[in-house]
């Protein structure tokens, strides 16, 4: 069996809890307006829909029923590849969704190809008070 060292490509790895100081180099801070439409698929009817077309996965997987918490948990993760996937089917240009950190985070999953339009971009600095209280929340260091 190869080790880890043996594999091409960057060595990547960073501990639980722990981000890379640059990170910071290669992202932006702002916001920006996508184009299309997107699912909420947290929405009764979404739920509804979902729940008939994966009931099959569901039962394979040993889930009981699907509902809403199914879709925010983080495991099984077929099952949210195949939400997306039914969204995506649908001609849609995205999922929305709440995070399973807090239900005032927005989330926002575009499928490729997508066309945003940026609003106002400012790049992130180590120290910035914005990124300090996202760190924050998620309890995360810069390392």
């Amino acid at each position: 069996m190869a080790e880890l060292k043996e594999i091409e490509g960057d060595d990547d790895f960073f501990p639980l809890g722990a981000v890379p100081n640059d990170w910071c180099d290669r992202r932006l801070l702002g916001a920006a307006l996508a184009s299309g439409e997107c699912a909420d698929v947290y929405a009764s009817g979404w739920v509804s829909f979902l729940r008939g077309n994966l009931s099959s996965e569901c039962v394979r997987l040993g889930l009981t029923d699907l509902d809403a918490g199914v879709l925010q948990n983080y495991s099984p993760r077929r099952i949210t590849q195949l939400a997306s996937l039914r969204i995506y089917e649908h001609g849609f240009s995205g999922v929305y969704y709440r995070s399973r950190f807090g239900h005032d985070l927005e989330n926002w999953a575009l499928f490729e190809p997508f066309k945003i339009t940026p609003t106002d971009s400012r790049p992130i600095r180590v120290g910035d008070p914005v990124l300090e209280e996202a760190l924050d929340l998620l309890a995360l260091k810069l390392r």
